[in-house]
């Protein structure tokens, strides 16, 4: 069985830790045992970290892109 409790993020994480110690005293008073896994919202996490750049990557066909892209961006002197 698994069991989800929403805490609100206005709560400090001093009430939270409170919380989540009585829970876990309740369930093993009953003979539950328990695994704690914090998940952290979608809204919270980095979008940056969920891109999959070999699903947007690019063949220029320019095997010294990644050294000269200055030049190739920006018209500099190759290295």
């Amino acid at each position: 069985m698994q069991l989800t409790i929403n805490i609100p993020d206005n709560l400090s994480k001093e009430k939270i830790s409170l919380l989540i110690k009585d829970i876990e005293e309740i369930l093993i008073k009953e003979g539950i045992n328990l695994e704690i896994k914090p998940k952290v919202s979608k809204e919270k996490t980095d979008p940056w970290d969920e891109i999959d750049f070999s699903e947007i990557a690019v063949d220029t066909g320019i095997e010294d892109f990644a050294e000269n892209h200055d030049h190739y961006l920006y018209g500099t002197l190759k290295k």
